[in-house]
C-alpha cells in the first residue's frame, strides 16, 4: 500500500483539524469513534482507481458526512453555485445578467418559494432524512472550513459567494432538482409575468421560448437508455442491468460516483446528482436500478378569466378570487460594485405562479381579460432522499417497488430495475396530475394542454394513496415485472417490452399507441441481437456504433445515387453533383466508430432530411425516410424500410455535402477528427452520435446543459440547419455514468465509466482520466467487494467532526 495517503483528523472544540501523515495514527480511529459517541460524525474514505470514493461509517449521518466531504473534493463549486441560485442571490453577486437573466431566476425562485418550503421541511425533518441532510451539510462545510474559500478546488475558488451552507439550502436545492421538468423550466415566464398596467421585467423572449421548449420537449433535452434483463436473457440466470443516462457533461447536472456503506444496513454503489445525498442510479448485492426521463406531464397549465378592471383578480365558477401578491426585494450588484434594491410583486393563483407566455403566442400573455398560470406536481415533493434510500435497502425488485410506493418521491423519471433472483421491473412513478375524464378530454384537445382554470371542475382530483392531494396514486401508474427484459429510452410507458404493452393510463402519464423514436427502436434491436447476454456483451452492445437509419437506409441511398451517376441534385436552387458523396457512403462501414469514414456525411444527410421536412415527421412516419408506416401493433419495428422515392435522401446527401464543405471537411473525414470534447485544451475524440440517426450511445451539444454559471465549452459557429460547426461536433452531453451489471453466484459484477471523469477540478488527474478511457470505449471495474476495494485503494482519509 505504498503511496497511500491517510489523513488522521483530531477533534477540536468546534472545528475540524486535519493532519497529513504517512500512515494512520492510532489516535485517528479513536478520534472518529469519540466524534460519533459525542453526537458528531466520522467516516473513512477510500479512493480506488479513477478517484472513486468508497465511504464507510457507522451511521447514516456519518456516511452522508463522508459523501459530502468527498463530493466537495471533486465538485465543490457545483453545489456552491446552485445554493446561490436557489437563495435568489445571483443578482447580488453577478448583477442583473444579460437580458436580466439573473434577475429573472432570482425573482422566479422567490415566487416558487423553494426556500420557504425548505424551511418548513427542515423544521419537521425526522429520522433518516434528517440524519442524511445534517450529515451532508456538516461534511460540505467541514471541507470548506478546512480548505478555506480561496483554496477550494474548481472555478469558484476565492469568490465572495463561497460560503457555508445550511440544511435549508440543501433542501431547497434538492427541491429544485425535483422541479427540473416543471417549475425549473418556467423561470423566465414566471419572472416576466406582470399585470397589464404594471412594468414587466424585461427578459429575453428567446429565453422564454427556450425554457418552454425545454419543458415541452423534456424527454429529448435530457435522455437515457435503461435495460433490465431477467433470468431468461442472462447467461448467469440472474438479473442484469444497463444504466445509460444521457446527461450533461458540464454544469450542475453531471453525475458523480460514490459507494456508501453503513455496517450491514446499507451497501450501495452508483451515481448521484451533486447536492442530493445518497445514490440515485446504482446497485446493491441484491437489486440494481437505473432511470430514464419520463415522457408525461408534471404540471398543468390553466387560463383564468379576470375580473374586468381588476387584473389581479380572477373568477372561479363566477366568484371573484384575488391573486396572492408576494413583494420580493433583491439586492442587485451595480456596475460600480455597490448594491441597490430592486422590488417587484410576484403573483400567483390558487394553482401556482402566473406566467407570461406571450413570446410563444401573444394570447398567452397577461392581458385585461385573462392570465396563464400553472400547477406543479413536484413543488411539494420532499421525498427524494427517503425514496432512494429505501430503494437501496430493498432485497429484490418487489421490495424496490414497495419502496417507491411508500414514498412516491421519484420526480420525473422512469425506473428500470433488476435483482439477483432474475426479475426485471419497470415503472413510471413520476408525479402525474389526476384529472377527471372531462378535464382529460379538454387537456388533450389543446396543443398546450391548457385547461380552463375558472371552472373548478378542472381542478386536480384527490385520490387515496397519492403522495400529495391531486396526484395519480402509484397503484394506478404503469408498472410491469417480467423474466426476460424491460427497457425504456425516453418514450412513454406504453412499450416496456416488444411483446407487452401498457395501455389505459391517463394521457398525462404519457402518450400511448404512438411511434417510438429511432433510438428506442434501435435499443430493441440491440436487446434482440443476443439470445442471452454476458457482462462484457452488455457494454459492447450499448456502445455499438450500429444505427437504425444506416441499417435501414444506407444501402438504398447508395444504390439510388449510383444509379443517378453524375446527374446533379438541385437543392435550394443549386445543382450538386452527389457522386463524390455516393462514393464515400459506398465505402463506409455503416458504423459510427471513431475510425469510420462516411459517418459524418450520413449524420448530415439524415439531419438535412429531418430539417427539410419538419411537418412530415420523417423519423416517426412513413414518407421521406421510411417506406413501411408505423403500426401500433408492431411499434418496435415500424416505421422501417426504404421509402418509395429516394429523392429526399438524395437531396439530404447533397445538403450534407454542402454543409461539410462549408466548414472545410473532407467528405470521408474520420469521425475522430470531427467529434470531440475539450479538457484543459486537449481535444479528446468521443464515440456515439445524435438522436436523429438512431444510435443508443448518444453524443452531442447542448447550448445550456444546466443552470450553472461555470463557463461552458465553445461549440463554434453552427452551419445553418445543422449541429455541425466550424469546430466540428463539440460534445458536452450524452452518455454520462454508464453502468453495466450482472448478478452472479458470487454477487454483483459491474463495469462502468463516468465519461467526463470524477473531478471537476482542472488540476486533478481525475479531470480527464475516464474521458480518455471512454474515447476508447473501455469500461472499468466497479469495485464493490471489500477485497476488491482494498486491492485497488489509492488513498485513505479518516475524517471526523463534532456535531
Amino acid at each position: 500500500m505504498s503511496g497511500i495517503r491517510r489523513v488522521a483528523t483530531a477533534l477540536a472544540a468546534a472545528a475540524l483539524l486535519s493532519t497529513t501523515v504517512v500512515a494512520a495514527t492510532a489516535g485517528s480511529a479513536a478520534a472518529a469513534a469519540d466524534a460519533v459517541a459525542a453526537g458528531g460524525y466520522a467516516a473513512v474514505i477510500k479512493r480506488t482507481s479513477y478517484g472513486v470514493p468508497h465511504i464507510t461509517a457507522s451511521n447514516l449521518g456519518s456516511v452522508a458526512f463522508g459523501q459530502a466531504w468527498a463530493y466537495a473534493e471533486d465538485r465543490f463549486c457545483d453545489l456552491a453555485d446552485q445554493v446561490v441560485k436557489v437563495r435568489s442571490e445571483r443578482s447580488r453577486y453577478f448583477g442583473p445578467g444579460p437580458d436580466n437573466a439573473n434577475l429573472a431566476t432570482d425573482f422566479a425562485y422567490a415566487n416558487l418559494g423553494v426556500m420557504e418550503k425548505a424551511q418548513a421541511q427542515a423544521a419537521t425533518m425526522t429520522g433518516d432524512t434528517r440524519d442524511m441532510v445534517n450529515g451532508f451539510v456538516r461534511g460540505y462545510n467541514a471541507f470548506l472550513a478546512t480548505k478555506g474559500a480561496a483554496r477550494v478546488p474548481g472555478w469558484c475558488a476565492g469568490q465572495p459567494w463561497v460560503k457555508p451552507i445550511t440544511a435549508v439550502d440543501l433542501l431547497a436545492y434538492d427541491r429544485d432538482i425535483a422541479l427540473l421538468a416543471s417549475g425549473g423550466a418556467l423561470l423566465a415566464p414566471i419572472a416576466a409575468a406582470a399585470p397589464p398596467s404594471a412594468a414587466a421585467l424585461a427578459v429575453s423572449k428567446q429565453q422564454v421560448k427556450d425554457d418552454f421548449a425545454q419543458l415541452t420537449e423534456q424527454s429529448r433535452a435530457v435522455s437515457s437508455n435503461g435495460w433490465a434483463l431477467g433470468a431468461d436473457k442472462s447467461q448467469t440466470g440472474k438479473g442484469m442491468l444497463i444504466g445509460n443516462p444521457h446527461f450533461p457533461w458540464e454544469g450542475e447536472l453531471r453525475f458523480w460516483e460514490s459507494h456508501l456503506t453503513v455496517g450491514s444496513s446499507l451497501n450501495v454503489y452508483g451515481a448521484s446528482l451533486g447536492g442530493l445525498p445518497g445514490v440515485q442510479i446504482g446497485f446493491t448485492d441484491k437489486v440494481a436500478w437505473t432511470h430514464t426521463v419520463a415522457a408525461g406531464a408534471r404540471y398543468t397549465f390553466y387560463s383564468v378569466n379576470l375580473v374586468p378592471g381588476q387584473p389581479t383578480k380572477y373568477t372561479v365558477d363566477g366568484t371573484p378570487e384575488a391573486m396572492t401578491g408576494k413583494p420580493v426585494t433583491l439586492k442587485v450588484k451595480q456596475p460600480n460594485g455597490s448594491l441597490a434594491d430592486v422590488t417587484r410583486t410576484m403573483y400567483s393563483t390558487r394553482y401556482g405562479p402566473v406566467l407570461d407566455l406571450s413570446a410563444i403566442d401573444p394570447s398567452l400573455g397577461w392581458n385585461e381579460f385573462s392570465a396563464i398560470t400553472y400547477r406543479d406536481a413536484n413543488i411539494d415533493n420532499d421525498k427524494l432522499i427517503p425514496t432512494w434510500l429505501a430503494m437501496a435497502r430493498a432485497s429484490d425488485t418487489n421490495g424496490l417497488k414497495n419502496a417507491i410506493a411508500a414514498n412516491q418521491g421519484i420526480p420525473w423519471v422512469n425506473t428500470i430495475a433488476t435483482d439477483s433472483a432474475g426479475n426485471a421491473f419497470y415503472t413510471d412513478s413520476s408525479p402525474t396530475p389526476n384529472l377527471s375524464p372531462a378535464s382529460i378530454a379538454e387537456w388533450a384537445s389543446n396543443p398546450l394542454g391548457l385547461l380552463d382554470g375558472s371552472n373548478s371542475a378542472n381542478a386536480w382530483v384527490v385520490a387515496p394513496g397519492a403522495r400529495s392531494p391531486g396526484l395519480v396514486p402509484f397503484a394506478r401508474q404503469p408498472q410491469l415485472t417480467r423474466r426476460d427484459y424491460v427497457f425504456n429510452s425516453n418514450d412513454s410507458h406504453w412499450v416496456p417490452n416488444a411483446n407487452q404493452f401498457l395501455t389505459g393510463f391517463t394521457p398525462l402519464q404519457g402518450p400511448e399507441g404512438t411511434p417510438l423514436t429511432v433510438r428506442s427502436r434501435q435499443n430493441v434491436k440491440l436487446i434482440n441481437s443476443q439470445a442471452k447476454f454476458d457482462l462484457a456483451g452488455l457494454g459492447t452492445t450499448i456502445l455499438s456504433g450500429d444505427t437504425y437509419t444506416a441499417a435501414q437506409l444506407a444501402a438504398y441511398t447508395v444504390s439510388s445515387c449510383q444509379a443517378r451517376g453524375h446527374t446533379p441534385v438541385v437543392v435550394d436552387g443549386t445543382a450538386v453533383d452527389i457522386s463524390a458523396g455516393c462514393t464515400v457512403l459506398a465505402s463506409w462501414d455503416k458504423q459510427f466508430e471513431l475510425a469510420s469514414r462516411g459517418a459524418v456525411l450520413w449524420r448530415e444527410t439524415v439531419g438535412a432530411v429531418v430539417a427539410a421536412n419538419p411537418e412530415a415527421d420523417p423519423l416517426n412516419q412513413a414518407g421521406p425516410l421510411f417506406g413501411v408506416p408505423f403500426n401500433p401493433a408492431d411499434p418496435t419495428r415500424t416505421p422501417r424500410g426504404a421509402p418509395a422515392s429516394p429523392d429526399a435522401l438524395l437531396q439530404g446527401l447533397a445538403r450534407g455535402m454542402q454543409r461539410m464543405r462549408a466548414v472545410g471537411l473532407a467528405l470521408n473525414v474520420p469521425m475522430s477528427q470531427v467529434q470531440y470534447t475539450v479538457k484543459n485544451g486537449q481535444k479528446i475524440p468521443v464515440p456515439g452520435s445524435t438522436e436523429n440517426i438512431g444510435i443508443a450511445n448518444m453524443a452531442q451539444y447542448q447550448a445550456m446543459p444546466g443552470s450553472s454559471l461555470e463557463p461552458f465549452m465553445d461549440p463554434g459557429t453552427f452551419v445553418p440547419g445543422s449541429d455541425l460547426t466550424d469546430k466540428g461536433y463539440v460534445v458536452n452531453y450524452g452518455t454520462s455514468f454508464l453502468l453495466t451489471l450482472a448478478y452472479t453466484s458470487s454477487g454483483p459484477s459491474a463495469k462502468c465509466i463516468l465519461t467526463y471523469s470524477e473531478s471537476g477540478d482542472r488540476n486533478s488527474p481525475q479531470y480527464t482520466d475516464q474521458t480518455l478511457l471512454y474515447s476508447q470505449k473501455r469500461l472499468r471495474d466497479c469495485s464493490y467487494s471489500t477485497a476488491a476495494i482494498n486491492a485497488d485503494t489509492k488513498s485513505v482519509e479518516v475524517i471526523a467532526a463534532t456535531a
